[in-house]
């Protein structure tokens, strides 16, 4: 019929109740849809948010009562080591200058040495490159960068005065930066990982001494007399500090029985032995230091032609002299 008659009015009447229907059965399964998708966001979120809690609560976290920092008196420390480095290093700069050419490498190695010993007691004493390891206790990383640099140049200091081989020179030198590492790794851990680094860090340092003790004394041993004096006392110089840093790490960074200025202060006299006492027994050294880089002692002297001529007495009888003794005056 008609659009207007009472049928088809009541046709168009059910066709648009029909399609109100179907989309409101759509706007209800998308709703659904929708629901469904934020509640599976809600979830996810509260799985991540649950995991960083569980996270948050097995890290130790450090109260401010807790920490072990440096105080005035470490700062004294760290200002008295900056000035020792600093002088010795201007020192050693100007006697490099009149060193001879041959002689230089080693004015060089203990410039190096205390000038990066200078720069990180400075970086100390402005308050930089320090963090909190996890037993609460203040750690200045910086010293172990100089500690991988210095190590290694005072072992190639010491591997050229004695002579020794160049592989076995890097293979010490390879060593030392193996023992700074694992005291550093062994420094900002804990429990069983942290004492496992400084197990693998003491297993290092034993082949370390005994090259420095027997494997280049013996090279010293086979060079002129006056250089197994010399590498003798910078052998024990750096045995000696070598030896007693793992004594300093357990009873500070290790166990924290000693306080940070106090552990600042034996690591200043140790990198006073180490560093500036070392560069001074070297390169005063200068009989030594002539000999480890090949300089002759003695020049030889061209006799007079004079002295040539001269017989030796009772062998042939004097020649008269032809010329006045006023030519000779």
């Amino acid at each position: 019929g008609r659009g207007d008659s009472p049928a088809g009015v009541i046709g168009a009447a059910g066709a648009v109740r029909d399609r109100r229907s179907g989309c409101e059965g759509k706007a209800g399964s998308k709703g659904i849809m929708g629901g469904m998708a934020n509640a599976s966001r809600m979830l996810m979120v509260g799985l991540m948010l649950g995991t960083m809690v569980g996270v948050a609560e097995g890290v130790e976290v450090c109260r401010v009562a807790d920490l072990a920092l440096v105080t005035q008196t470490g700062e004294f420390f760290l200002a008295a080591g900056f000035l020792v480095m600093g002088v010795s290093t201007t020192l050693f700069v100007m006697l490099s200058f009149k060193a001879q050419q041959e002689k230089r490498k080693f004015f060089y190695c203990a410039c190096f040495i205390t000038v990066v010993g200078c720069f990180t007691y400075y970086a100390m004493l402005s308050g930089q490159a320090w963090l909190i390891t996890p037993n609460c206790r203040q750690l200045f990383y910086v010293r172990y960068v100089d500690g991988a640099v210095t190590l290694p140049l005072a072992f190639l200091a010491m591997g050229l005065i004695a002579g020794a081989e160049q592989t076995l020179i890097l293979a010490v030198m390879g060593g030392g930066l193996m023992l700074v590492f694992a005291t550093f790794m062994s420094a900002i851990t804990g429990g069983f990982i942290k004492w496992l680094w400084f197990a693998m860090g003491l297993v290092v340092l034993i082949p370390v001494l005994m090259a420095v003790l027997v494997a280049f004394r013996n090279s010293a041993e086979r060079r002129h007399p006056s250089i197994p004096e010399l590498y003798g006392k910078l052998a024990w110089l750096t045995v000696a500090a070598l030896a007693l840093s793992p004594v300093v790490f357990l009873f500070s960074a290790g166990l924290s029985q000693w306080s940070p200025n106090f552990e600042i202060l034996v690591y200043a006299l140790l990198d006073i032995c180490s560093k500036v006492a070392f560069g001074f027994v070297m390169i005063l050294s200068h009989e030594a230091m002539d000999n480890a880089a090949g300089l002759p002692l003695f020049s030889a002297v061209e006799p007079m032609a004079r002295d040539r001529e001269t017989p030796s007495y009772g062998t042939q009888p004097m020649r008269p002299v032809s010329k006045a003794v006023e030519t000779y005056i």
